[in-house]
């Protein structure tokens, strides 16, 4: 099994690879989509190339549905039992008490939100925690 530090090698180069930034910039902190600039197509290459490396794909399906899920006209309820999903299938913190557009309901606010918790360490946590499971 790879510690951190070696999956974020192997991470780092796969987004190095496909995004075309510098190596300086994947920090474990770096949002993938805001600091990166990583693209729904990106996303689908580092799930490929994920799977190449560690021998499982980021469920981007999965996680497209979640996301999906999360719009205007979902309810709070709705919403919390999304993040649920995406702390335990996906092992992102969400800490739903700071989370900006959650109480009061405000769908932008909050989908802008649950994008900042993509991060490359997310990445490196997702990793981790399904080769500690295999």
């Amino acid at each position: 099994m790879p510690d951190r530090n070696e999956i974020l090698g192997t991470l780092r180069t796969i987004i190095v690879d496909t995004r075309g930034v510098e190596e300086d910039e994947v920090t474990p902190e770096a949002n993938l989509f805001s600091d990166l600039g990583l693209e729904s197509i990106d996303f689908l290459e580092i799930s490929f190339r994920m799977e190449e490396s560690f021998g499982f794909p980021f469920p981007t399906d999965d996680l497209g549905n979640l996301m999906g899920a999360v719009n205007e006209n979902s309810t709070p309820d709705q919403v919390r039992e999304v993040l649920g999903k995406l702390r335990s299938d996906f092992h992102i913190p969400v800490d739903f008490d700071n989370l900006d557009g959650l109480e009061p309901y405000e769908p932008k606010k909050l989908r802008t939100s649950v994008m900042n918790l993509f991060t490359v360490n997310a990445l490196v946590d997702f990793v981790a925690a399904r080769a500690s499971a295999a």
